[in-house]
């Protein structure tokens, strides 16, 4: 069996989250998930306060003058509620016991605070560019998350988004193998090629795998909601660390890597020219109902 500590050493520079073994619940700053029902939160017994608390918290400093995402930064360390159903929403921010992504917890503490109260443009830019209003260090970042939610954070980094960001890397891979097929040529045939070359079985099988591994049977075979795609693709990244040698795992994080290295610099750019200005007119020159004419 692959390990994490037997992956960070063929990896090389690539570094490898700790991830605790199936029989052990690490430590992640957040309750124990029990009692879980639709827009009831979760059993008062397990944690000490309650998402409304830490909401009203939240909205209190940001009201008292609190810099908003310094404010939101200390509502996600005390925040201990793992999963949620809000308005018929499942928001599963802790994955497996120990993955954590914190930008649905941001997403539901802003979608919670009063409408005016926080800068639309820079939550937005948070959740969406993933570019929050504050530029922290790793250090500086876990420091403010604790260093539980901070290892937790790293699991769903690695576990999920460089998970998906492998299979698109291995559909280009496939792509270039059948000289150019389109993205949306046979979609159904390329997941399950994706899927098999990474997992050596189709995505349909490894689905139902996992449902099955999960008391998730009822589901509709035929959708899958967000929060379920995102446990479905760390079962998977798990699966993967427990099944191949770790050469194999290093190669296969590394490719992943490299792609969300890609993605993040093609949404760099796209930001820099969002906020670019428009280029002025020379001083020869003057725009005239939206037409650049020569004056002089």
């Amino acid at each position: 069996m692959a390990n994490s500590d037997q992956a960070a050493e063929s990896a090389g520079d690539v570094p490898f989250p700790r991830l605790a073994e199936r029989e052990g619940r690490p430590d992640t700053g957040f309750a124990a998930e029990a009692n879980l029902h639709e827009d009831s939160g979760v059993d008062a017994d397990l944690v000490e306060l309650g998402p409304d608390t830490y909401i009203a918290a939240f909205v209190t400093e940001v009201i008292g003058g609190r810099p908003w995402f310094d404010a939101l930064l200390d509502c996600i360390r005390d925040w201990e509620v793992p999963r949620e159903f809000v308005d018929g929403r499942e928001y599963a921010y802790l994955i497996e016991h120990e993955a954590f992504d914190w930008l649905l917890l941001a997403e539901r503490i802003c979608d919670a605070a009063p409408r005016g109260l926080l800068p639309l443009h820079e939550v937005e830019a948070m959740l969406v560019d993933e570019s929050p209003p504050v530029a922290l260090s790793e250090p500086e970042f876990q420091e403010r998350l604790g260093t539980p939610k901070y290892w937790a954070h790293l699991n769903f980094l690695y576990g999920v988004r460089v998970e998906q960001a492998l299979h698109l890397a291995m559909e280009r891979v496939l792509q270039k193998e059948r000289n150019g097929l389109s993205f949306s040529h046979q979609r159904e045939e390329l997941d399950a090629d994706v899927f098999g070359r990474i997992y050596g079985a189709r995505q349909a099988d490894l689905l139902r795998d996992y449902r099955s591994a999960n008391a998730r049977e009822h589901a509709d075979p035929e959708r899958i909601e967000h929060a379920e795609w995102q446990a479905f693709t760390y079962w998977l990244f798990r699966r993967r660390l427990e099944r191949q040698d770790p050469a194999r795992v290093a190669s296969d994080t590394r490719q992943g890597l490299d792609m969300l290295y890609e993605l993040e610099a093609a949404r760099q750019r796209r930001r820099r020219r969002r906020n670019e200005p428009a280029a002025a007119p020379s001083d020869e020159s003057e725009v005239i109902d939206g037409v650049l004419v020569g004056v002089g």
